[in-house]
């Protein structure tokens, strides 16, 4: 009996600005035996008035192909650093409107079940581009269909351009893409795009704006080896960078600054969680490079802070001090200018590069073979036994440092909370293996202690960026509205030092989840 699955697909997509489409175009390593191939692909994808297909993670379109009218259905799998992997089912339809009872695919047929979705199927955007592609033979074995795209997506009066490169493989290895990709990226500025244009055309239909994306946990599950958990961790957090990587370039919220360090953050934590199955050669590249993106977004964020969470308050107090004003105009300024440079560094090439190199990195797995072989057999066991001593080791450490509360200095308050976000990181990290509910209180416990060492730590701050903020600030004035802001960020520090007490409490006399 024929297979009526539908065939995997496996691609690569990678953005590149419309003035270098050209430069793209003519690489040599895009040079094949024959001359390009140029069509015209205008598409019509059709959803219900509710999305309902969208919903289900199914795209189902119409395209026009010549004289032929070609259907295809796409539905599961995922998308992790640009590489798109999923299934998908194509038969050749009457004319512009589909015909479900095409698809041969049964678990994608089962999304058109429903007499009542088939009647409200309706045409909810458009794509119309122009591809240049042809087939590149890597190797005797690796073979790639290169497809230089430009077009638009409409859906009502509303569009979006596109500009990209797809990297298809139809024989080989997934990593091949990447050593394809990153030798293109060293001479035209490449960058991963993890978004199909079928998720570009449904997010222009919703017409919603685009909104911060906090951290999703990594899909975990028991059965896993370490090294897939690993894996898991480092894309869950390498995804969430990238989705608010466009948000933080359009400097529209500076919520979307705040998650690209979370990610960052969480990114290095997961290397650190892992540190002792890998030679330190092994990591140092990728902590190298996420020190440098955490330096390059840091002072922004610290900015970020400091100008919309801790001064309206006191300029609610006291916003009719001159002093103050001129101080927040001042800060408002350099604010400002930290966030230009913190997006200079995500427009960089080097940021690009990292992006990449690090999805690259996860793929080829060529850091196996530099691993002795006892750690590869600890990679390869039971994640369960891993994460327990994992955790058990955090949890001493937070229990240790925390200990005589009352009287840590300032020093060993910012030691708690370095121990503190070392723990609830792992503990996110891990917290699917185990009872949910459990995890969740402990996750909140965690949570709570972290934002008041946090926000105590803010405070601790803010003598630094009043030296910043007072240095054109003169006179009488500026001494008057220095000391209120150190007095107001003293009083908030005692303040916090009373819930830290309370929160501390809680966490000791909670059970383990592990």
């Amino acid at each position: 009996m024929k297979d009526s699955r539908a065939a995997p697909e496996i691609e690569l997509k990678l953005l590149v600005p419309p003035g270098a489409v050209r430069r793209l175009a003519a690489h040599r390593l895009l040079r094949g035996r024959t001359r390009p191939a140029r069509r015209r692909l205008y598409s019509i994808y059709f959803d219900t008035p509710a999305l309902d297909l969208w919903r289900q993670g199914i795209a189902l379109r119409v395209r026009r192909e010549g004289r032929r009218w070609m259907q295809t259905v796409k539905g599961g799998g995922a998308a992790q650093g640009g590489l798109h992997q999923r299934a998908e089912a194509e038969a050749e339809v009457a004319g512009p409107a589909p015909d479900t009872s095409r698809i041969r695919d049964r678990e994608l047929a089962e999304a058109f079940a429903s007499p009542q979705l088939r009647a409200q199927l309706t045409p909810v955007f458009t794509t119309d581009i122009t591809r240049s592609s042809r087939v590149l033979e890597l190797d005797a074995e690796a073979r790639v269909e290169a497809s230089v795209d430009q077009g638009v997506i409409r859906s009502g009066n509303r569009s979006e351009a596109v500009s990209e490169i797809e990297l298809e493989l139809t024989s080989g290895e997934p990593h091949q893409l990447y050593d394809l990709a990153l030798k293109l990226a060293d001479d035209v500025p490449l960058s991963i795009g993890d978004r199909s244009k079928a998720e570009r055309g449904f997010a222009l239909a919703r017409g919603e704006p685009e909104l911060p994306v906090k951290a999703r946990p990594a899909a975990l599950d028991r059965d896993m080896t370490v090294i897939h958990a690993f894996k898991a961790v480092m894309w869950a957090n390498l995804a969430h960078l990238q989705a608010n990587e466009s948000g933080m370039l359009g400097a529209r919220d500076p919520e979307f600054l705040h998650q690209m360090r979370v990610a960052l953050r969480r990114l290095r934590s997961a290397l650190a969680v892992f540190a002792q199955l890998f030679p330190e050669p092994v990591l140092s590249p990728a902590r190298t490079e996420l020190k440098w993106l955490a330096n390059g977004l840091g002072p922004a964020r610290d900015w970020d802070v400091f100008v919309t969470e801790m001064l309206p308050p006191i300029a609610a107090e006291f916003g009719a001090h001159a002093g103050l004003r001129e101080f927040a105009e001042r800060c408002e300024k350099l604010r400002r200018r930290a966030n230009a440079r913190a997006r200079r560094a995500v427009h960089s090439a080097r940021y690009r590069h990292l992006v990449l190199w690090l999805a690259a990195w996860l793929v080829q797995e060529g850091w196996l073979a530099r691993i002795e072989p006892s750690a590869q057999t600890a990679l390869q066991a039971p994640v369960t036994d891993f994460a327990a001593t994992v955790l058990e080791s955090r949890y001493g450490q937070v229990r240790k440092k925390g200990r005589k509360l009352g009287g840590l200095s300032v020093i060993k308050l910012h030691r708690l909370r370095i121990a503190i976000k070392k723990f609830r990181y792992a503990a996110d990290f891990f917290a699917g293996l185990y009872e949910a509910k459990a995890a969740r209180a402990a996750l909140k416990r965690l949570s709570r202690l972290q934002d008041i060492l946090g926000a105590m730590n803010d405070a601790a701050t803010v003598a630094k960026l009043i030296t910043h903020g007072f240095a054109r600030v003169p006179g009488q004035r500026g001494l008057e509205a220095r000391g209120i802001l150190l007095g107001w960020s003293r009083g908030r520090a005692a303040t916090l030092k009373r819930e830290l007490k309370s929160a501390w409490r809680e966490f000791r006399a909670a059970e383990k989840f592990w």
